[in-house]
């Protein structure tokens, strides 16, 4: 299939200035703008997203409002509303690459078989201070995003994500009653007919999260996410979950004292049990029956 056409799909919630700096980067694409628009999807419903007067961007940019909570809600409105027979999806607080379009509409334009059900790349992190790093952002430094694993079992982020649009629409968007691991859910149900295909030059850049309660609420998510797509109605066997899942930062903590520096094996354990303490009160407050952070 030779793609004519990218709608790049962006959700947005609380995170203004961050999508402000990403939409001003994606004005660096080396792929012409005639080529593709934006489509900023705002899920905040209390504040309808309004861009300063003195913003400009030289390309086609639309903001739309989705009123249903949740991320894979808000992109399920963006698909509807793009134009592109490719789709891209990117988050608020990313930074892709210069060459992001172009190496993958170079990508798509080899794929004669049309086998490619998502293409998707590194999502290296980056930091604050590299010299000075946060509690959080030493766990991040040795956890990161595995992208290339993840491709190799069939799965995607939707923080570096291409499919065609005609793919989305085969299996139906995003599974909106998720707050998490709808991305994982639908890159594994494409996978089963399409391949997952990483390349190297297709890359998204990541702030790594500074704080470690933004960690937790990162980890709270997966837990809801995990809780909704497998375990609903289901309490003993979401407590084994809680539990290996306790049992396995602890673990990773313990093994990186014996090999890392002493300052960052500290770090590590301390936020592994901060992580541990927050999805014991996220468990505790899902099986009594309150919904699951976004």
């Amino acid at each position: 299939m030779s793609i004519k056409f990218i709608s790049i799909i962006i959700p947005h919630f609380n995170d203004k200035i961050r999508l402000l700096n990403l939409l001003k980067e994606l004005d660096y694409q080396v792929l012409s703008n005639a080529m593709w628009e934006v489509i900023v999807v705002n899920n905040d419903f209390k504040f309808p997203l309004e861009l300063p007067d003195w913003f400009s961007v030289s390309y086609r940019l639309k903001i739309i409002e989705e009123s249903i909570p949740g991320s894979y809600s808000a992109r399920n409105k963006g698909i509807k509303e793009a134009k592109g027979d490719l789709l891209a999806f990117t988050d608020s607080d990313c930074l892709p690459d210069k060459y992001w379009l172009k190496n993958a509409f170079t990508h798509f334009n080899k794929d004669n078989e049309n086998n490619i059900g998502v293409l998707t790349g590194p999502v290296p992190l980056f930091f604050r201070d590299r010299s000075n790093l946060s509690a959080a952002e030493t766990y991040e430094k040795y956890t990161g995003f595995t992208t290339k694993v993840y491709a190799l079992d069939g799965k995607a982020i939707t923080a570096n994500w291409f499919s065609y649009a005609s793919v989305i629409d085969e299996f139906g968007g995003f599974d909106p009653t998720l707050k998490s691991n709808g991305d994982s859910k639908l890159s594994g149900q494409i996978s089963s007919k399409y391949s997952i295909s990483f390349q190297e030059d297709v890359i998204v850049y990541h702030p790594s999260r500074y704080l470690i309660k933004e960690l937790t609420c990162k980890f709270k998510r997966l837990l809801g996410g995990t809780y909704t797509r497998n375990y609903q109605g289901r309490n003993i066997p979401f407590f084994g979950y809680l539990v290996k899942f306790i049992f396995k930062r602890y673990r990773f903590a313990i093994k990186k004292l014996f090999t890392v520096n002493i300052n960052d094996s500290i770090k590590i354990i301390k936020v592994c049990h901060f992580i541990n303490i927050g999805v014991i009160l996220e468990y505790m407050s899902i099986i009594k029956g309150n919904p699951t952070k976004r």
